[in-house]
């Protein structure tokens, strides 16, 4: 089985993964080479979900391969980060900051660059094409970068979108790399690493991109905390240095922390609006409910009919709840294209799974979010439809799937205490681009996803943009 794993590695892993699941009916055995320690348990069963996540949680932790495989990204942030940071992300005043730099940088820079594609043209009437996951991606890490570090790269720039995105490509090119840890014996991988021969030259490499920017920031952000003003800053990182009173915490250790939070931030909210993008762009009948309902149930309900065309529109706050359809979009995006497409847990003893799998101590499981979202046993026959109205109750209220289900967000005691939050962004980010935007697809290009360990597109989001007549 490895030899076919390997071969659709680099073509369509997630897929690959999908059609087993499926012909094993959710559960199957995955052999390796008895000398390779690479027998695991992959499974897309919401009983086995429950049942790892919440019921026998206390016996499947990351395991040790897991932290061997992440170490250069995350190091000690992997397992240090969650309940200090968040801690962090519930002080007054953090949500409406989230929310201030938003707008900022939309104003600033992402209309900026959009109304550019706009009115730029090759060959007389033809628009430009534009990579909107790219500019997504800068997008979004401008902004996690202010909210974590407290300081703004400026990536997404008019003067600047052509110009090489270090930071992002050596997170992708990690993230890509890693993959291959997963699906190869690990004596291969870490004599790869040793040698810097293969992928592992390419998380080397990168890595060094990542520590030059991130000890930059650290050093950066302690002498600026000697200025009593920056104590106010609301950034993740100033509070964080803040409560280290006793100075305990290294740079190693804010490195750590910083990086894990941006990708947390950066990737998941960027993958899922890229692929939101994608699925609205070929799907005009959701996009025309999105506009309709943006219309009903916001300001825009009461605007002059003479200022259209001409009003910049950013919903406000507290307008996002009755944004009803496109919250159900955003889950059924998120149902089909997980931004992490799979979670793996490992066994402490041994243990026996709903389904009657026999899980070994020491045993990896692999969850297929993705292949979770496209089992007919849990969603219907039409599961490979795009359908949001499946999230919508007769009442016109949000249906609640239980989370052993939905995966996106995880499930059980490390469900993502940042989903409100990234359904907030997402809505505040997509209707805003949708109002004032209409992002039609480049003919020709083919969108699929890149074989890694967060779900984005192999050749990115090709489009041209036109300003909206609403």
């Amino acid at each position: 089985m490895l030899p076919a794993l390997l071969c659709n590695a680099t073509t369509n892993l997630h897929g690959f993964i999908t059609r087993l699941v499926k012909e094993s009916g959710g559960t199957f055995l995955f052999k390796g080479p008895c000398f390779a320690n690479l027998d695991f348990v992959v499974t897309s069963d919401p009983m086995n979900a429950h049942h790892v996540f919440s019921k026998n949680f206390a016996n499947y932790g990351k395991g040790e391969d897991f932290k061997a495989m992440f170490e250069e990204l995350f190091g000690e942030g992997i397992v240090n980060s969650d309940g200090e940071s968040w801690r962090f992300q519930r002080k007054d005043g953090f949500e409406n900051y989230v929310m201030r730099t938003l707008h900022q940088k939309m104003e600033g820079t992402l209309f900026r660059v959009l109304d550019d594609a706009c009115s730029t043209r090759r060959l007389g009437t033809v628009h430009v094409e534009v990579d909107m996951q790219d500019v997504v991606s800068r997008f979004m890490f401008d902004n996690i970068c202010m909210w974590v570090l407290g300081f703004d790269p400026g990536y997404l720039c008019v003067d600047r979108q052509l110009s090489t995105f270090s930071c992002g490509k050596a997170f992708d090119e990690i993230e890509e790399a890693v993959i291959y840890r997963h699906i190869v014996p690990r004596s291969i991988w870490e004599f790869q690493k040793r040698f810097g021969i293969g992928s592992e030259k390419k998380i080397s490499q990168s890595t060094k991109v990542l520590d030059e920017f991130l000890y930059d920031v650290v050093k950066t952000k302690k002498q600026e905390l000697h200025k009593e003003e920056q104590h106010q800053q609301l950034d993740l990182l100033t509070q964080w240095l803040v409560a280290d009173e006793k100075g305990e915490s290294s740079d190693k250790f804010l490195r750590d922390i910083g990086v894990t939070l941006v990708v947390a931030g950066r990737d998941t909210v960027s993958s899922a609006l890229t692929w939101l993008l994608w699925l609205v762009a070929t799907h005009p009948d959701v996009e025309k409910k999105i506009l309709e309902e943006i219309e009903r149930e916001t300001a825009m309900a009461g605007r002059q009919e003479s200022d259209k065309g001409t009003y910049r529109f950013l919903i406000s706050k507290d307008e996002l709840n009755g944004l009803v359809y496109l919250h159900a979009t955003i889950c059924e995006t998120l149902r089909l294209y997980p931004p992490v497409p799979f979670e793996h847990r490992c066994a402490d003893e041994a243990d026996v799974l709903p389904t009657g799998h026999r899980v070994k101590k020491g045993m990896r499981m692999l969850f297929s979010i993705y292949s979770m979202g496209r089992m007919e046993e849990i969603w219907g026959k039409d599961c490979m439809e795009f359908k949001p109205e499946r999230w919508i109750s007769e009442e016109g209220n949000i249906i609640h799937v239980p989370s052993q289900k939905f995966m996106a967000f995880l499930t059980g005691p490390k469900t993502c205490l940042g989903k409100a939050m990234s359904f907030m962004q997402l809505k505040f980010i997509v209707s805003a681009i949708l109002w004032n935007y209409k992002l039609d697809m480049v003919e020709g290009h083919i969108v699929k996803p890149t074989p890694s360990i967060v779900l984005s597109m192999k050749d990115g989001l090709k489009m041209r943009v036109y300003k909206r007549d609403v």
